[in-house]
């Protein structure tokens, strides 16, 4: 079964950050929905809004930025304080690590396993739920390993999402606009869909059905 990379949705996120009209990120999200497979629908659908679990399961990211930090160093070498020292510049650990992984891409001679949207999705769901005794060491060692077989930009959208802090401007409503024309073939059907998603209250879920059964399968 085709496996879906995480550079298309880095690819998407950088079309999505350069823009502020909504036609066009709705233009940019059915390009991506039309191209992901069904089983990754939802992780797709929530990695874009840097969530990871509907609201009302309670649980959310937003990984302390020490910890990114000291991740960030253990997946480059990089010591801390010169990741510190970039981050005073750029305000922003995604772009600081995009950086850092940019300045030593050369010296990289290893073969790196692409990233998938599912190794993403569910290695930041494992940050997501550690808890208790050991659970921020947990957190910065499933960080970094991720962090090993990214890209640059792969880097930079990681560490957001990670943070809580992805931020592309995307509201619930443009998602569903999205779902619309990728599945109806019209925004006409944007008001059905957005009543299963207020029963619901869980986009994934709206996505992932629509996905494998169409509008039929959402009047229910």
């Amino acid at each position: 079964m085709r496996k879906m990379l995480f550079r298309k949705l880095v690819e998407v996120f950088e079309n999505l950050e350069s823009t502020t009209k909504r036609l066009e990120m709705t233009d940019s999200l059915v390009a991506l929905f039309k191209e992901t497979p069904s089983r990754d629908i939802d992780k797709v659908v929530f990695l874009t809004l840097g969530e990871i679990y509907p609201p009302f399961i309670g649980l959310e990211l937003g990984l302390a930025e020490k910890l990114a930090v000291r991740a960030l160093s253990l997946a480059t070498g990089v010591k801390e304080d010169v990741i510190i020292e970039d981050l005073k510049k750029t305000g922003d650990l995604g772009q600081t690590g995009e950086n850092i992984f940019s300045n030593r891409k050369s010296r990289t001679l290893f073969f790196k396993e692409p990233l998938t949207v599912d190794r993403v999705y569910s290695t930041l769901e494992k940050i997501c739920r550690a808890t208790g005794k050991g659970a921020q060491e947990l957190k910065i060692k499933h960080l970094a390993g991720l962090l090993t077989n990214a890209e640059p930009k792969e880097a930079k959208y990681i560490l957001r999402i990670a943070q809580g802090r992805l931020r592309l401007g995307i509201a619930d409503m443009t998602i569903l606009d999205a779902l619309a024309i990728t599945f109806c073939g019209s925004k006409d059907y944007r008001e059905m869909i957005e009543r299963a998603y207020n029963l619901s209250s869980d986009i994934g879920l709206v996505a992932k059905t629509l996905a494998e059964g169409g509008i039929e399968a959402i009047k229910n």
